[in-house]
């Protein structure tokens, strides 16, 4: 067990793998869409994964895969769209819930993957002008939570937050709910006694940024 231990830390890249596997664990993952949960490149997933599956913690399997392709046909108001439905085997990867240690393991990663508030907070006042910001969900260990991250402000581009979202789903290997309004919106809505953010305000979280006195 010493030895397994040892290949299971041995390095950062196989820890961002078992954090997309272990907080998915009923989700099998093609290699692309490990690379794109993960940010790694899929020459080091197979380097790293070969090396899960060895000592059991990872398994693969080929399942078939469908998807749905869309055609115009015709021109103008005789303009048809055609669906097409193409499937083709693929291989995954998921998570081996029979591991000897798999739920000690997936405890482990899901206490130790949240990256830290002072961190998150020093980034979510890059977007631009934030009055609110707010984590719950996955960032508390809260399953039935509304939303992971509301972050209510002004001038903030898509662009920034969906870079940011990209960076800390793969630090967490999960991904995130989030909600974002301008300021006007939060407070007509809190206003109106807006059923869905009361449900955020009442349930457990914790404010990151709060210049609106909620």
């Amino acid at each position: 067990m010493a030895d397994v231990l040892e290949k299971l830390f041995e390095s950062g890249p196989k820890v961002r793998i078992l954090r997309v596997c272990m907080r998915n664990p009923d989700t099998m993952f093609t290699l692309e869409e490990l690379a794109s949960r993960s940010q790694l490149k899929q020459s080091v997933i197979k380097r790293e994964i070969a090396k899960l599956i060895g000592i059991r913690i990872i398994e693969s399997g080929i399942v078939k895969i469908s998807k749905e392709i869309k055609r115009k046909i015709g021109r103008g108001k005789r303009t048809k769209i055609k669906i097409t439905i193409k499937s083709k085997k693929a291989k995954v990867y998921f998570a081996n819930k029979h591991f000897a240690l798999f739920t000690e393991l997936q405890n482990l990663i899901t206490k130790s993957s949240v990256a830290s508030k002072k961190e998150i907070t020093n980034k979510i006042r890059t977007l631009g002008n934030v009055k609110l910001a707010l984590v719950s969900g996955v960032f508390t260990n809260n399953e039935n939570a509304r939303t992971d991250l509301l972050i209510v402000g002004d001038r903030i581009k898509p662009g920034k937050i969906n870079s940011f979202l990209s960076k800390i789903e793969s630090d967490i290997g999960k991904s995130i709910h989030y909600t974002l309004m301008d300021t006007s919106e939060f407070k007509y809505r809190m206003d109106m006694y807006d059923r869905f953010l009361r449900d955020i305000l009442e349930f457990p979280h914790e404010k990151l940024i709060n210049k609106v006195n909620v």
